[in-house]
């Protein structure tokens, strides 16, 4: 049983292998970025090995290859596999990194592939998981947003599409909300407050006799989706979270209302003519949702203390 800090660094190195298959697909020369990250996610992965099985302390820090000679003398199998694709990989990193040559972009699939090849067949090999079951869920340090997670996750292995998408979405409000709530101001306001809610101000609630004021009802309800809309884009921006692929997790997710009591209301989607959601798709919103954590991880802190 790997305990938790083997779990969130395996966690951690897979989340660098996603980066760098993102950054792989990338047109010329950007994806030679990719081979940096590649590298980094492996040798993160090596180190952590070598301490996991408890090997080469006493003989200081170990080069990139040597890793496979020091691994070898704890796994009943013999060598980790790859060897040969991480000496073309090295030497394509030091290509890059210090004379600036910049590898193909049939190198580059060559080495993504490389790449996935060792995780999968080394992860099983010396940590007794499935690369494919390490899971980036342990990065979300949000409690309630990672154990809705951890429960979409599960969900979604039983092909529950639609009960998977509501963890999702609960998750990302939950996530949003605790960010929020630990940054109030002098007054009990968030600095990512832009504007009061319009969801009681359509037509409708305001009592306007649309057989009556057609033209005043529409546009009453088009300043409100409009002004809505302006606000829900300005925040998420201003929380450096990636907008275009927030308005791809919202096309699959249901909305949320937050209730007086501090409870959500789901409300699910009807779908458009593409059908619904598939795992995939629901995969996406899970990796969106570890994103964004990981994104507002990057600067986060609390207001404490008496305001004067």
């Amino acid at each position: 049983m790997l305990n938790e800090s083997v779990v969130r660094r395996l966690a951690f190195i897979k989340y660098l292998y996603k980066v760098a298959v993102e950054q792989s697909q990338r047109p010329e020369p950007l994806c030679s970025a990719s081979i940096l990250t590649f590298h980094d996610a492996i040798e993160l992965f090596l180190q952590l090995a070598s301490e996991h099985l408890d090997v080469g302390k006493d003989k200081g820090e170990p080069k990139f290859l040597e890793y496979w000679d020091l691994l070898a003398s704890k796994l009943p199998l013999g060598f980790p596999t790859q060897k040969e694709s991480m000496k073309r990989f090295n030497k394509a990193r030091v290509d890059l990194k210090h004379h600036g040559i910049l590898p193909s972009k049939l190198d580059i699939e060559a080495f993504r592939a490389g790449a996935t090849n060792f995780f999968e067949e080394n992860t099983p090999l010396i940590f007794e998981i499935k690369f494919s079951e390490v899971s980036l869920i342990e990065l979300v340090q949000c409690e309630e947003a990672k154990n809705n997670l951890k429960e979409a996750a599960q969900l979604l292995e039983q092909n529950k599409i639609e009960e998977s998408l509501d963890k999702v979405a609960l998750a990302f409000a939950q996530l949003i909300d605790d960010y929020e709530s630990r940054k109030m101001g002098r007054f009990g306001r968030s600095p990512f407050f832009f504007g009061e809610s319009f969801t009681f101000l359509s037509s409708f609630h305001m009592g306007v006799d649309r057989t009556q004021a057609v033209k005043l009802a529409e546009f009453i309800d088009k300043v409100k989706e409009s002004i809505k809309v302006l606000q829900d884009a300005v925040k998420i921006l201003s929380l450096g979270i990636d907008y275009r692929k927030y308005v791809k997790f919202r096309l699959f997710t249901p909305r949320l209302l937050r209730m007086a009591n501090g409870n959500y209301h789901i409300a699910r989607i009807q779908y458009g003519s593409k059908g619904t959601p598939t795992a995939e798709d629901v995969q996406f919103c899970i990796d969106f949702v570890i994103e964004s954590s990981i994104t507002l991880q990057e600067f986060d802190f609390s207001i404490e203390g008496n305001w004067r």
